[in-house]
C-alpha cells in the first residue's frame, strides 16, 4: 500500500503539471500545433541525455518495436490535446483529455482480453454521462474540435495501458527515453511542412515552458503507473479538470457554467467509483 500511495501522490502532481502546461499552450496559440509538439519532444529528448551518457539508460535497437505502439498512442494523444486546447475553453479541452481513465477498461478488454469488473463499467457510464452534460451537443456544436479532444483521451488510455505493460520489464527512465526519442523523430516531418518562423522571445520561452512542464508531467505519470495499477492511478487525473477549471477561471476569465460544474462532478464521481471498487483489479490492472 505504501508503494501505491507514492503512485497516487505522483499522479496528483502529474495532473497539476499538465493543467499548467495547458495554460502555456493557450498562451502560444499562434504557434503551429506541429511546431509545439516537436519542440515538446525535442527538448524532452535533451533532458534525458544525462541518463544516456551516465549509462543509467541503455537503448537497444531491438527494443524499439516494443516501445513503438506506446509512443504512437502518446504522440497522437498530444497532437489531439494541443489542437483542442487552442479552440476550446481550457476546462472543456482538459475534460476531454481526462476521459482517458474512462477508456481504460475498454482498452484493457480489447487489447489484453481481460475481464472488466462490473463496478468499473458503472463508473464508465457515470463518466460518459458527465461528458454529455458538459458538452451538451446541439445547434452550432463544435463537433470536429470536440471529437479531436475526445480522441486525445482515447489515445491517452492506450498509452497508459502501454506504460503499465512496459513497466513490468523497464524502468521509468527507459520508458521515457524511448518515448521522447521516437516522438521527436516522428513529429519532425510534420513540423517542417507547417513551419513558421518564431521571432518573439516570449514564444520561445513559452515553447521551453511547455516542454519542461511536459517532461515533469511525463516523469510523474510514468512513475505513478509503475507504482500502482493503471485502473487506480488513472482516475486521479480527474483532479486535472479541477486544476484546469481554476486556471481557466483566474487566468483566462473562462468562468465555468453550471453545466460544466455538474458534468465535472459526474466525471469525478465515476472516477471515485472505479478507485474505491472492492472488486479485484488484479485481472486487468
Amino acid at each position: 500500500m505504501q508503494r501505491e500511495h507514492h503512485g497516487f501522490l505522483m499522479g496528483i502532481c502529474a495532473a497539476l503539471l499538465l493543467a499548467f502546461s495547458g495554460v502555456m499552450i493557450k498562451w502560444g496559440a499562434e504557434i503551429p500545433n506541429e511546431t509545439m509538439v516537436f519542440f515538446r519532444f525535442f527538448i524532452s529528448s535533451l533532458c534525458i541525455l544525462p541518463f544516456l551518457f551516465s549509462g543509467r539508460v541503455r537503448l537497444r535497437w531491438r527494443a524499439f518495436p516494443k516501445h513503438f505502439p506506446r509512443a504512437i498512442a502518446g504522440l497522437l494523444s498530444i497532437y489531439c490535446y494541443f489542437y483542442s486546447i487552442k479552440y476550446l475553453p481550457l476546462v472543456n479541452a482538459s475534460t476531454l483529455f481526462y476521459t482517458g481513465p474512462l477508456f481504460v477498461p475498454l482498452v484493457v478488454f480489447f487489447w489484453l482480453r481481460l475481464i472488466v469488473p462490473k463496478q468499473r463499467i458503472g463508473a464508465l457510464v457515470i463518466g460518459f454521462l458527465g461528458i454529455l452534460v458538459i458538452l451538451r451537443p446541439g445547434p452550432g456544436f463544435e463537433w470536429l474540435t470536440t471529437l479531436v479532444g475526445l480522441l486525445s483521451g482515447l489515445f491517452s488510455a492506450i498509452a497508459q495501458v502501454g506504460i503499465r505493460q512496459l513497466s513490468k520489464t523497464e524502468s521509468t527512465e527507459t520508458i521515457l527515453s524511448y518515448f521522447f526519442i521516437l516522438s521527436a523523430i516522428l513529429s519532425f516531418p510534420p513540423m517542417l511542412v507547417t513551419w513558421q518562423s518564431i521571432e518573439s522571445s516570449f514564444q520561445w520561452l513559452d515553447l521551453l515552458g511547455i516542454a519542461l512542464t511536459s517532461v515533469a508531467f511525463q516523469y510523474f505519470i510514468t512513475k505513478s503507473l509503475t507504482h500502482a495499477p493503471v485502473s487506480k492511478v488513472s482516475v486521479l487525473s480527474y483532479l486535472g479538470v479541477v486544476f484546469s477549471g481554476l486556471f481557466g477561471w483566474f487566468i483566462f476569465s473562462e468562468q465555468p457554467t453550471v453545466w460544466v460544474l455538474a458534468g465535472s462532478s459526474l466525471i469525478i464521481l465515476g472516477g471515485l467509483v472505479a478507485l474505491f471498487s472492492k472488486e479485484s483489479s488484479r485481472k486487468w490492472s
